[in-house]
Protein backbone atom coordinates (compact mmCIF):
# COMPACT_ATOMS: atom_id res chain seq x y z
CA UNK A 1 0.00 0.00 0.00
CA UNK A 2 1.31 3.44 -0.86
CA UNK A 3 2.15 5.78 1.98
CA UNK A 4 -0.37 8.35 0.75
CA UNK A 5 -3.13 5.74 0.93
CA UNK A 6 -2.10 4.81 4.47
CA UNK A 7 -2.05 8.49 5.43
CA UNK A 8 -5.51 8.99 3.91
CA UNK A 9 -6.98 6.05 5.77
CA UNK A 10 -5.36 7.09 9.04
CA UNK A 11 -6.68 10.63 8.70
CA UNK A 12 -10.11 9.31 7.81
CA UNK A 13 -10.12 7.00 10.84
CA UNK A 14 -9.03 9.76 13.22
CA UNK A 15 -11.60 12.18 11.83
CA UNK A 16 -14.27 9.49 12.14
CA UNK A 17 -13.32 8.90 15.77
CA UNK A 18 -13.50 12.62 16.48
CA UNK A 19 -16.94 12.85 14.88
CA UNK A 20 -18.09 9.76 16.75
CA UNK A 21 -16.94 11.29 20.06
CA UNK A 22 -18.70 14.57 19.31
CA UNK A 23 -21.86 12.67 18.37
CA UNK A 24 -21.66 10.66 21.57
CA UNK A 25 -21.30 13.89 23.54
CA UNK A 26 -24.60 15.13 22.19
CA UNK A 27 -26.50 11.84 22.55
CA UNK A 28 -28.41 10.85 25.68
CA UNK A 29 -28.84 7.32 26.96
CA UNK A 30 -31.38 7.21 29.68
CA UNK A 31 -30.87 10.18 31.98
CA UNK A 32 -27.14 10.72 31.35
CA UNK A 33 -25.15 11.75 28.33
CA UNK A 34 -23.08 8.91 26.88
CA UNK A 35 -19.80 10.81 26.84
CA UNK A 36 -20.30 12.01 30.41
CA UNK A 37 -20.91 8.44 31.56
CA UNK A 38 -17.85 7.21 29.66
CA UNK A 39 -15.69 9.95 31.15
CA UNK A 40 -16.98 9.14 34.62
CA UNK A 41 -15.94 5.57 33.97
CA UNK A 42 -12.45 6.86 33.10
CA UNK A 43 -12.37 9.16 36.12
CA UNK A 44 -9.23 7.66 37.67
CA UNK A 45 -7.35 8.95 34.60
CA UNK A 46 -6.74 12.57 33.81
CA UNK A 47 -9.31 14.11 31.42
CA UNK A 48 -6.77 16.61 30.17
CA UNK A 49 -4.68 13.76 28.77
CA UNK A 50 -7.67 12.44 26.82
CA UNK A 51 -8.47 15.92 25.52
CA UNK A 52 -4.84 16.54 24.52
CA UNK A 53 -4.59 13.18 22.74
CA UNK A 54 -7.80 13.72 20.77
CA UNK A 55 -6.77 17.28 19.86
CA UNK A 56 -3.36 16.07 18.70
CA UNK A 57 -4.98 13.32 16.60
CA UNK A 58 -7.36 15.80 14.99
CA UNK A 59 -4.53 18.24 14.29
CA UNK A 60 -2.38 15.47 12.78
CA UNK A 61 -5.19 14.37 10.49
CA UNK A 62 -5.72 17.95 9.31
CA UNK A 63 -1.99 18.31 8.62
CA UNK A 64 -2.01 15.06 6.62
CA UNK A 65 -4.97 16.18 4.57
CA UNK A 66 -3.62 19.65 3.82
CA UNK A 67 -0.18 18.26 2.92
CA UNK A 68 -1.77 16.38 0.03
CA UNK A 69 -3.14 19.44 -1.71
CA UNK A 70 -1.45 19.76 -5.07
CA UNK A 71 0.90 22.67 -5.27
CA UNK A 72 1.19 24.48 -8.56
CA UNK A 73 4.54 24.38 -10.25
CA UNK A 74 6.85 27.31 -9.92
CA UNK A 75 6.19 30.03 -12.40
CA UNK A 76 9.91 30.52 -13.14
CA UNK A 77 12.08 27.43 -13.58
CA UNK A 78 15.83 27.81 -13.20
CA UNK A 79 17.84 26.41 -16.09
CA UNK A 80 21.34 24.86 -15.84
CA UNK A 81 22.97 27.98 -17.29
CA UNK A 82 23.59 30.61 -14.60
CA UNK A 83 21.00 33.37 -14.54
CA UNK A 84 18.66 31.68 -17.06
CA UNK A 85 15.05 30.99 -16.24
CA UNK A 86 12.11 29.54 -18.12
CA UNK A 87 8.48 30.46 -17.65
CA UNK A 88 6.42 27.35 -16.87
CA UNK A 89 3.47 28.80 -18.80
CA UNK A 90 5.64 28.66 -21.92
CA UNK A 91 6.32 24.97 -21.27
CA UNK A 92 2.60 24.25 -20.89
CA UNK A 93 1.84 26.23 -24.05
CA UNK A 94 4.51 24.31 -25.99
CA UNK A 95 3.09 20.97 -24.82
CA UNK A 96 -0.46 21.98 -25.75
CA UNK A 97 0.64 23.25 -29.17
CA UNK A 98 2.70 20.13 -29.88
CA UNK A 99 -0.11 17.79 -28.82
CA UNK A 100 -2.73 19.72 -30.81
CA UNK A 101 -0.59 19.25 -33.96
CA UNK A 102 -0.83 15.46 -33.68
CA UNK A 103 -3.41 14.11 -36.16
CA UNK A 104 -6.61 13.02 -34.42
CA UNK A 105 -6.27 15.28 -31.37
CA UNK A 106 -9.29 17.55 -30.95
CA UNK A 107 -8.29 19.21 -27.68
CA UNK A 108 -5.17 19.19 -25.50
CA UNK A 109 -4.89 20.32 -21.87
CA UNK A 110 -1.92 20.05 -19.55
CA UNK A 111 -0.71 21.04 -16.11
CA UNK A 112 2.81 21.22 -14.72
CA UNK A 113 3.23 20.73 -10.98
CA UNK A 114 6.00 19.84 -8.60
CA UNK A 115 8.91 21.30 -6.74
CA UNK A 116 12.68 21.09 -6.73
CA UNK A 117 13.92 17.86 -8.30
CA UNK A 118 10.72 16.35 -9.71
CA UNK A 119 8.13 17.86 -12.02
CA UNK A 120 4.82 16.23 -12.94
CA UNK A 121 3.30 16.85 -16.34
CA UNK A 122 -0.34 15.79 -16.67
CA UNK A 123 -1.69 15.82 -20.21
CA UNK A 124 -5.33 15.24 -21.13
CA UNK A 125 -5.97 14.64 -24.81
CA UNK A 126 -9.40 14.50 -26.40
CA UNK A 127 -9.19 12.34 -29.50
CA UNK A 128 -11.82 12.14 -32.23
CA UNK A 129 -13.64 8.85 -32.66
CA UNK A 130 -11.89 7.90 -35.91
CA UNK A 131 -8.31 8.21 -34.62
CA UNK A 132 -6.53 5.23 -33.13
CA UNK A 133 -5.60 6.08 -29.49
CA UNK A 134 -2.42 3.98 -29.60
CA UNK A 135 -1.07 5.92 -32.57
CA UNK A 136 -1.89 9.24 -30.91
CA UNK A 137 -0.17 8.16 -27.70
CA UNK A 138 2.91 7.01 -29.62
CA UNK A 139 3.05 10.26 -31.60
CA UNK A 140 2.89 12.34 -28.39
CA UNK A 141 5.39 10.19 -26.50
CA UNK A 142 7.88 10.08 -29.38
CA UNK A 143 7.34 13.51 -30.94
CA UNK A 144 6.30 16.04 -28.31
CA UNK A 145 7.76 14.86 -25.01
CA UNK A 146 11.39 14.44 -26.18
CA UNK A 147 11.38 18.14 -27.08
CA UNK A 148 10.11 19.17 -23.64
CA UNK A 149 12.27 16.91 -21.46
CA UNK A 150 15.60 18.73 -22.17
CA UNK A 151 14.03 22.02 -21.05
CA UNK A 152 13.66 20.62 -17.53
CA UNK A 153 17.03 18.81 -17.43
CA UNK A 154 18.06 19.37 -13.84
CA UNK A 155 14.72 17.89 -12.79
CA UNK A 156 13.10 14.54 -13.40
CA UNK A 157 9.89 14.69 -15.38
CA UNK A 158 7.04 12.29 -14.59
CA UNK A 159 4.39 12.35 -17.29
CA UNK A 160 0.80 11.10 -17.13
CA UNK A 161 -1.24 11.10 -20.33
CA UNK A 162 -4.99 10.65 -20.20
CA UNK A 163 -6.84 9.95 -23.43
CA UNK A 164 -10.51 10.68 -23.93
CA UNK A 165 -12.34 9.63 -27.04
CA UNK A 166 -14.84 12.09 -28.44
CA UNK A 167 -17.93 10.23 -29.52
CA UNK A 168 -19.74 11.46 -32.62
CA UNK A 169 -22.95 13.29 -31.82
CA UNK A 170 -26.15 11.92 -33.31
CA UNK A 171 -27.46 13.94 -36.23
CA UNK A 172 -30.82 15.59 -35.76
CA UNK A 173 -33.36 15.68 -38.49
CA UNK A 174 -35.81 18.50 -38.67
Amino acid sequence: MRSRTVANRTALALTGLALLASGAAATRWGEERILTAALRHLEPTDHRLLLAASSAALAASLVLLTAQIRRPGRRRLNLPAPGCQLDSRAVRHAVRTGCAAVPGVVRARCSLTGRRGTMRLAITLTVNGTAHPGEVLTAVADGVLPQITPLLTPRRLHTRIRLRVQRPRPHRTQ
